[in-house]
């Protein structure tokens, strides 16, 4: 299986189906950080149509990693599945089918090195207060898409504000900015 022909393939398809996406820039971006930071855990809140876990899961593949993607669709769900035992990464992959909300805290603290927030971006402040417990002290947390749809997310800046939290505004793509911060 040629993993990069079948990721070829899974986006013509999300493409031509408007499905969404993160682009193949912030994709290697992302991998990229993966590599250099050498992520075991990771944790990916929503999974949309499975091209960015797959990007995530090829890599985390080479360090002994695993990737823990919520996702509240069960058509997305199964798709996502069915595509990861094509890419042969579903070893690696464990899927939550819920509302992130519920799931995110049942979560074990102090366990991933990444986290990517790609969900629902009205919650994405909500996101944010689960996931910082259960982020490792030094992982990297990026949260997608803050130039986009910068104007659904107020509450998050609020609660990046209100808890002093240091971040950094990265412009990978021209209409996809994320948001990249460190905990500390």
């Amino acid at each position: 299986m040629d993993r990069q022909l079948f990721l070829t393939d899974l986006r013509k398809y999300w493409i031509e189906n408007t499905v969404p996406n993160i682009s193949d820039t912030n994709a290697k971006f992302l991998v990229d950080l993966i590599k250099i930071s050498k992520t075991k855990n990771m944790l990916e809140i929503w999974t949309a149509n499975w091209f960015s876990g797959i990007n995530f899961a090829i890599e985390l593949e080479k360090n002994n990693g695993h990737l823990v993607t919520i996702d509240f669709s069960p058509k997305s769900q199964g798709e996502a599945l069915e595509n990861f035992k094509i890419a042969k990464v579903d070893h690696i992959i464990t899927s939550i089918l819920w509302n992130a909300l519920d799931e995110i805290p049942k979560l074990q603290d102090d366990f991933f090195d990444f986290i990517f927030i790609d969900g629902m971006k009205k919650r994405s402040a909500d996101f944010l207060n689960l996931c910082l417990p259960k982020a490792k002290s030094w992982a990297i947390i990026i949260i997608d898409d803050v130039l986009k749809f910068h104007d659904k997310m107020p509450t998050l800046w609020t609660y990046l504000d209100e808890n002093k939290i240091k971040y950094n505004i990265l412009p990978i793509d021209p209409d996809d900015w994320i948001l990249m911060m460190i905990k500390e």
